[in-house]
């Protein structure tokens, strides 16, 4: 039975609770290049996004922070209580659950990051570093690249994201979002298997994708809250197929550039200068279909496929 977790509450996240205005906390966080600002009226839901982000919070908030708000509200009707999540003013989502308030936060900064973050080129991946090189693995929705992206970094990969690989068109360099893995349940057994002790994290509940768990990124990688920028050295378009040997193939850089383009969540407003700014971005990069089965096994591959 899935019930309300019990959050555990640090001396730092009651420092932001006390501090707080009546009725509505406050806390200010740089998640690699993303600040955010959550003011929520649910306690939980704030001690939650706290528990997760505690390392990467701010004393005060960053310059051009994305303000997510979390506000209790009623029903008209039935006097149901509901929970709203708004961000920057626009309200994204209302939800009847607690258990669904932090996946829906979560959710809202990918939304503002995917609509309000011009600056970088946005691709639709998990990011990793390794051995000095970035690695990427676009895919669409339920891919597996969340799961992908925890397994790597068990085997010592350096994590960048799980959502978006932020490409700065001036570099040509992956930025960070190293943001809490979202996991869903069928995916916690092969993590158990690989050392993450899935079982004793809280589970929530994420519309369609049902039960998911949150990893908090210092839980996987001493270095998530002090992220460098890299090169990308490494394409991998991933598909997992249950039961399948994991397995992966070379394409050809012209493939690869047409399936960034599909994959891409601001190609439209990057245009022509998108379609150069992704042709030097696979000039220099190895690109790949892999196809993704057993967790430890698919690691495994993607390691001795990028030489590390």
């Amino acid at each position: 039975m899935i019930g309300w977790p019990l959050q555990i509450v640090t001396s730092r996240q009651e420092a932001v609770v006390r501090g707080s205005r009546a009725g509505c906390d406050t806390a200010s966080f740089r998640i690699g290049v993303v600040p955010v600002t959550i003011r929520s009226d649910d306690e939980g839901a704030f001690r939650a996004f706290c528990d997760l982000y505690h390392e990467m919070r701010l004393e005060e908030p960053a310059p051009e922070s994305i303000d997510v708000r979390v506000r209790r509200t009623r029903n008209g009707k039935s006097l149901r209580r509901r929970y709203e999540v708004w961000a920057d003013g626009a309200r994204r989502f209302a939800v009847w659950d607690r258990r669904s308030i932090l996946p829906h936060m979560e959710w809202s900064i990918n939304w503002h990051i995917m609509l309000y973050l011009p600056r970088y080129y946005q691709v639709h991946a998990s990011a990793l570093e390794v051995g000095g090189a970035g690695v990427i693995f676009p895919a669409a929705p339920q891919s597996g690249k969340s799961t992908l992206a925890a397994g790597m970094v068990q085997r010592g990969a350096r994590y960048l994201s799980d959502e978006f690989a932020l490409i700065d068109p001036e570099t040509l360099e992956l930025a960070a979002y190293p943001k809490a893995l979202c996991i869903k349940e069928g995916s916690f057994s092969a993590l158990e298997a690989t050392g993450v002790k899935m079982a004793t994290l809280p589970v929530y509940l994420k519309g369609k994708k049902g039960a998911v768990r949150f990893i908090r990124p210092d839980f996987l990688s001493t270095s998530a809250t002090t992220p460098r920028p890299c090169r990308v050295g490494h394409i991998m378009f991933c598909r997992y197929r249950p039961g399948a040997t994991p397995e992966v193939r070379s394409i050809s850089r012209a493939d690869a550039l047409l399936r960034l383009a599909r994959q891409s969540f601001n190609f439209v407003k990057f245009r022509s200068a998108g379609v150069n700014l992704m042709a030097d971005v696979v000039r220099s990069a190895e690109c790949y279909e892999l196809t993704s089965g057993d967790l430890g096994r698919t690691c495994d591959l993607v390691l001795r496929t990028v030489g590390a």
